[in-house]
């Protein structure tokens, strides 16, 4: 993308009524815009037999939003002149973001049996194979093409987007980093290695793309969307930073006044400043005017969760889920959300074999007795319309829906762990997180933990330290200060208080997390002072990230221990009196 190229967000209606939004370049200014589709309208009512035109009116109906449009004169042009393989692989690609799979998967087809060169063949069959859901397929194809022309970008780029939807944020980094050394300035590169970095905890190199995108590409949705997201994090909200933290979302919510996470940012601003029921209001109305839009009761869901308000958070993140259950983070915030949502309630836990052949016959045996919340399913949800959502259930579907990705496996191991006290098998399900991305140091830690929880506290230790081994050299990793705290605390629970104190006061001293959310690193850092026993200093960290507006569930948590902490010290310092 140039310096004069701006973004438009635009939502597409799919088959089934869902809403989503689609992120659209536009090569020149609104006004030009609209008189140009004006003056090629009418040349195409007056030569309705000629292509060229009709190609130029229908990529600029994509560039407007105006799908539907644009998929029929994208047919017309393909009518017109058989063999224009780049008209092919674009109507492809719309009618797979409208979700019109079985229809792009014929349009695909086509573009591939008019294609002479067997990368844009193999790219082809990668696109086939991500509507028939086929992740790994689509991997291997896009690897053939970048294989047979590395100095194509497009086939690095699909690749690495691939694989970022998978979960696997190392290989993503990797295609990101081969298309920007071919093209420093690719602004969509920039922005996914962005993310990527992101995903691996690799701060600094993060902030880097970010500030490069910027530069590039200063008016770029994206990029003034992760923009204000990193000012609010950081908690810029209020006095001059505040102002120029909301003028930043006042732009973002400009370009794309419909879209759910522009409307995320200013719910967040809010309750960043102490104003929780105006940022759950924000979201609340955009799920009032979208009611058939997953991101906004996805978001809507998560502001109400780390606002405090479990019950009403499930009913949202349940919502989500019927309108969009292919959404992995959706099962994943579900299996964090319910646990809290209402008294637990016992339950059998989910039993394997977890394969989409036996997954009703499962459900029936092994989701007795209630959940958090137990509410139908609508038609077509893996199974029929009268079953009922469990905790058990989400962790049944999410697995056999994205056995490919390893943070599922990990979010299933502690929910098997904790909600269910299956030990075993959470530890056994966990692990294969670690098995399908062995140098992402999360996998690990995310492992570790779920060990840890699990009472197998020398494993734990293991698999932390294995993380903490595969850490960028050069710093800034995020989950750095947790790694250490359960680190510290595993140790002391094996009574090595030596190696404790160590790993406690390595995540005392760690700063880049104060830099990056300085909420979470009070948090973390009361945490570890607890740990070494420093009661008043733990107090004053846990006061500073609610102070912070830390959100829950740790603010809760913090709120209880601050409370039990003050009143230790009134009993001792009644007992010294």
């Amino acid at each position: 993308m140039s310096r004069n190229t701006a973004l438009r967000v635009v939502s597409l209606t799919q088959s089934s009524g869902v809403e989503l939004n689609a992120y659209l370049v536009l090569d020149e200014k609104p006004a030009r815009i609209d008189q140009k589709l004006k003056t090629l309208s009418e040349y195409v009512q007056q030569y309705p037999s000629g292509w060229k035109k009709r190609l130029e009116l229908a990529n600029l109906l994509y560039a407007m939003g105006h799908i539907e449009q644009a998929v029929e004169e994208y047919r017309q042009v393909i009518d017109r002149q058989q063999p224009l393989i780049g008209v092919r692989l674009q109507l492809g690609k719309l009618l797979q973001l409208m979700g019109r799979e079985v229809e792009a998967i014929a349009v695909y087809e086509s573009a591939s049996a008019h294609a002479r060169n067997e990368a844009t063949r193999q790219h082809i069959s990668g696109s086939i194979a991500l509507c028939r859901n086929d992740t790994q397929a689509a991997i291997l194809a896009f690897e053939s093409a970048a294989s047979l022309e590395p100095d194509n970008a497009a086939h690095w780029l699909a690749l690495g987007q691939v694989q970022m939807g998978r979960g696997d944020a190392v290989a993503a980094l990797r295609a990101f980093d081969t298309v920007l050394s071919l093209n420093p300035d690719d602004v969509v590169a920039l922005i996914d290695s962005y993310d990527a970095s992101q995903a691996v905890g690799n701060v600094r190199q993060a902030q880097r793309r970010l500030s490069k995108v910027l530069e590039v590409a200063a008016g770029d949705f994206r990029a003034l969307k992760r923009l204000a997201d990193t000012r609010c994090r950081i908690r810029l909200v209020s006095g001059e930073e505040g102002k120029q933290t909301k003028k930043i979302i006042s732009s973002v919510l400009q370009l794309a006044p419909d879209a759910a996470d522009a409307r995320e940012l200013l719910a967040y601003y809010h309750v960043f400043r102490g104003e929780s029921a105006n940022g759950v209001g924000v979201l609340e109305r955009f799920t009032e005017e979208h009611p058939n839009h997953p991101r906004g009761w996805y978001s809507y869901g998560r502001c109400l969760f780390h606002t405090g308000e479990y019950q009403k958070a499930a009913e949202a993140m349940l919502k989500a889920y019927r309108l969009y259950p292919q959404d992995c983070e959706i099962y994943r915030a579900l299996c964090e959300i319910l646990p809290l949502a209402s008294p637990p309630v016992p339950q059998d836990p989910p039993q394997p074999p977890l394969t989409r052949g036996e997954l009703e016959q499962a459900k029936s045996s092994n989701c007795k007795g209630g959940t958090p919340l137990e509410v139908p399913l609508f038609k077509g949800d893996l199974g029929g319309s009268h079953r009922q959502v469990t905790l058990a259930s989400i962790v049944e579907e999410m697995l056999d829906r994205f056995p490919q990705r390893w943070s599922v496996w990990t979010t299933a191991g502690r929910v098997l762990v904790e909600s269910f006290q299956e030990i075993d098998r959470g530890c056994a399900v966990s692990v294969r997180g670690t098995q399908l991305e062995p140098q992402l140091p999360d996998a690990w830690f995310g492992h570790g933990r779920v060990l840890a929880l699990a009472g197998k506290q020398r494993e734990a230790v293991e698999a932390l330290a294995q993380g903490w081994q595969l850490l960028p050299e050069e710093g800034g990793y995020l989950q750095s200060v947790s790694a250490a705290v359960w680190l510290g605390e595993s140790y002391r629970v094996l009574g090595d208080e030596v190696a404790s104190r160590k790993w406690l006061e390595k995540a005392c001293q760690s700063q880049e997390l104060m830099e990056f959310d300085p909420a979470m690193a009070g948090y973390w850092q009361g945490r570890a002072l607890l740990g070494l026993g420093d009661v008043t200093e733990a107090v004053e960290a846990y006061r500073s990230a609610l102070s912070r507006r830390l959100l829950y569930p740790f603010r809760g948590e913090v709120e209880e221990a601050v409370k039990r902490l003050k009143g230790k010290r009134r009993k001792g310092d009644r007992a010294k009196a």
